[in-house]
Formats: structure tokens, C-alpha cells, sequence
């Protein structure tokens, strides 16, 4: 029997910096162990695959698409990339994500090659540049400041171990004496590290900004000794309102620290840290790995293409697109390229033609196949979609 909206169930992700309520009070998502939830994934990652069920019986969504890639995915997305190309997230932290990169593909393929016999650096051979819509107020750290930003933060701290590197930089800002200073201020011998970070939390209120310092204190909560204290002073501290987004690049070093949002990446979940973590830091990696290139608040958020009932976001890569769709009534969509539709509050109701009708809740989502084609949309509340 043919399809054309497949109800998902998907995978709650339990880390230890998520949320232990947000998901289930905003969703309805069961916690019945009280543990931190804190990412829902929704695709075909090795890591999360997500199920479907309906009268035929259920399977997952990896082998619903793997059944008739050409139907599932569409002739253009099978031939491009024989699978699912991007991986959708519930992201819900309580506190500061391990301030980190993703490698460019080619990176990410050589990497996780020559990793097959050592500890692992790569999950996967895949790039994962990523787009993030705040649900709630979202607290992030993103992308490096401007080298006068950093000279001028670091030089309050007096910090006579980073005196020269960020000399240099203050003469000569590029990208060779961006990855200098960072190089030696996460080889800062603990001694210096200590008296700085003592400074640091001491000194915060009134060396810096209130949003500054907001950045630091939160940080400072589970992380009392970590290096990654100072991130607040070398990247952009922004914080994204309700429906508000912002995209990486990978190369762009970034943390998130606190809020609710949805996340849409390239299906990788490859990860290289550099502070507020217990695991490990492969410095050499994340180095080779980071672009030190500045870039401004301006930049990193994304202002969406308006139409009547839905805003389209361009993001630069060929792996996801990605549109919100509010309070829309019998909206005629078409789609070519496999789908995953999200309801983000409010309930939606999708009809095709044939009669098929699919209602779907607050924190509920579905595959839509690139063969179901031509379908309706009423949503009252948001609704995320998809696609590639």
C-alpha cells in the first residue's frame, strides 16, 4: 500500500548537559527516569535512526528509503547522495555544550579513514555545517571576534603568558596570528591558567559588559576550573530569540550554552573539542580543523525570506533546506526530495489528494517521501520543514 506521511518516532538523546524537563513539558516527551534530555534526532544517522509505523507494520526510516531510493529520496538526491543528506534535532540544554568544531568533508573523510585502527577523533566521513532556530531564548557562542575585540578583552586580565601572542596579533591580525594566540592560550601552563581564570571570575563585572559577563557566570556553573572560561573573550557571546536563527559553517569554532532550539546539519556527527568537557581534546586536530578567521554577529544570524504563511532560510549548502511555516491554512506544498516535517507548537494537519490525512502535535514529526509530490499544509502554531 502506498504512502505518503510516515509518523516518525524518534530518539531522545540523553547527555549529560541537557534539560531534565524542557522536552517533556514543551513536547510531552516521556521522562519516566529523570534523566537530562537533551537532543531528539530525527533521520538515518548510524547514531539515532528514526522509526516509522503505520497499518503495514514498522521498520526504520533507513530501510524505508533503502526499499526505493528513487521514490523515497528522488532521482536527484539518490544519485547525490544515497541516503537521507541531513539529520534534524530537538536540541534542549540546561548548561554549556563542549565548546567544539565540525571538519570539512574532505577532513572529516580522511579523518575517520585513518582513525580505524586508534581512538576515535570522527563518528563519520561527513562535513556538518548546521543551522539553529531558537525556540526559547538561546544562549550561544559563535565564530571568533575581531582581533581588536580579543586584544583589548585579554589585556584587562593581564595575563603575562599571552603578553606576546597578543602583541602580535594587535600588530598583525590575520589568520596565522589568530591561531597563535589560541594555540597558546590552550597550552597555558596551570599555574598561569589558574591565576588567570581566578582573575577572570574575580575581576568579570567589572572588566566586562553585563552580557559579558552573563556568558562567564553561566560557564563558570559546571565548569569551575576549564579552560574554556575564556571562550566569552575571543568568540561572539549573541543570544537568539523565539524564532530567530543563525548558521555555522564548518571550521567555525562554537559553543552552545543554554535554551531550546531546533538544529538541521548535514547527517554527521562528527565532533573535535576545545574546552568545557571532560573528553578529550585532540589540539592538533581541532587546529588543522578550525578556520581562524573572524566573523561578526551580523553574519551569523540569518534574516529569512518572507511569503504569506512561510519564511524560507538560504542557507549555502546543497545537503538541507530549511522553512517555518505559521498559522497557514490548506497551503499548497510540492515536494521533490525526501521530507521531514516538525511541529514546533501548535498542532498541523497535512492532506493529499488521495484522501490520506496525517495530524501531527507539538513536538511530533514526519517523513513525507519526494513521491507523495503535491499535498496541503494547515498549521495552526509553527511547523519546521526539510528538505534537500
Amino acid at each position: 500500500m502506498r504512502h505518503y506521511f510516515y509518523p516518525l518516532v524518534n530518539e531522545v538523546k540523553n547527555y549529560p548537559w541537557g534539560s531534565y524537563s524542557a522536552l517533556n513539558q514543551r513536547f510531552k516527551i516521556p521522562n519516566p527516569d529523570d534523566q537530562p534530555q537533551a537532543e531528539l534526532w530525527m533521520g538515518v544517522h548510524p547514531a539515532g535512526i528514526s522509526q516509522v509505523g503505520d497499518e503495514d507494520g514498522s521498520c526504520s526510516l533507513a530501510e524505508l528509503i533503502a526499499g526505493d531510493k528513487t521514490a523515497m529520496l528522488g532521482r536527484r538526491i539518490a544519485e547525490q547522495f544515497g541516503d537521507l543528506p541531513y539529520l534534524l534535532k530537538i536540541l534542549a540544554a540546561e548548561r554549556a555544550l563542549s565548546i567544539q568544531v565540525h571538519p570539512q568533508k574532505a577532513q572529516a573523510q580522511a579523518g575517520f579513514h585513518r582513525q580505524q585502527n586508534n581512538p576515535p577523533d570522527y563518528n563519520d566521513d561527513n562535513h556538518k555545517p548546521e543551522l539553529v532556530y531558537a525556540i526559547t531564548p538561546f544562549m550561544a557562542m559563535n565564530g571568533f571576534r575581531q582581533p581588536t575585540e580579543i586584544v583589548r578583552n585579554f589585556k584587562k586580565l593581564n595575563i603575562s603568558s599571552l603578553e606576546a601572542v597578543l602583541n602580535l596579533l594587535a600588530l598583525h591580525p590575520c589568520a596565522e596570528t589568530m591561531q597563535a594566540f589560541f594555540v597558546t592560550l590552550m597550552q597555558l601552563p596551570q599555574d598561569e591558567k589558574q591565576k588567570a581564570l581566578t582573575r577572570l571570575l574575580d575581576e568579570a563585572e567589572a572588566l566586562y559588559d553585563a552580557n559579558l559577563a552573563s556568558f562567564i557566570f553561566r560557564l563558570r556553573q559546571h565548569y569551575p576550573d576549564d579552560i574554556g572560561l575564556f571562550a566569552p573573550l575571543f568568540l561572539n557571546s549573541l543570544t537568539l530569540q523565539p524564532g530567530e536563527a543563525m548558521f555555522l559553517s564548518p571550521g567555525t569554532l562554537h559553543a552552545y550554552v543554554q535554551g531550546v532550539a531546533v538544529e538541521v546539519m548535514a547527517s554527521s556527527d562528527n565532533v573535535l573539542r576545545a574546552g568545557l568537557t571532560d573528553k578529550n581534546i585532540n589540539l592538533a586536530e581541532l587546529v588543522a580543523c578550525t578556520v581562524f578567521e573572524p566573523i561578526s554577529e551580523e553574519q551569523l544570524r540569518m534574516a529569512p525570506a518572507k511569503h504569506a504563511g512561510w519564511q524560507h532560510y538560504d542557507v549555502p549548502v546543497e545537503d538541507f533546506c530549511f522553512d517555518v511555516y505559521s498559522e497557514a491554512n490548506n497551503l499548497a506544498i510540492q515536494t521533490t526530495s525526501a521530507e521531514i516535517v516538525l511541529v514546533i507548537d501548535g498542532h498541523a494537519v497535512l492532506e493529499h489528494a488521495s484522501g490520506k490525512i496525517l495530524t501531527l502535535y507539538a513536538g511530533k514529526s514526519a517523513f513525507i517521501p519526494a513521491s507523495t509530490r503535491d499535498w496541503t499544509l494547515s498549521i495552526t502554531g509553527t511547523l519546521c520543514r526539510v528538505y534537500a
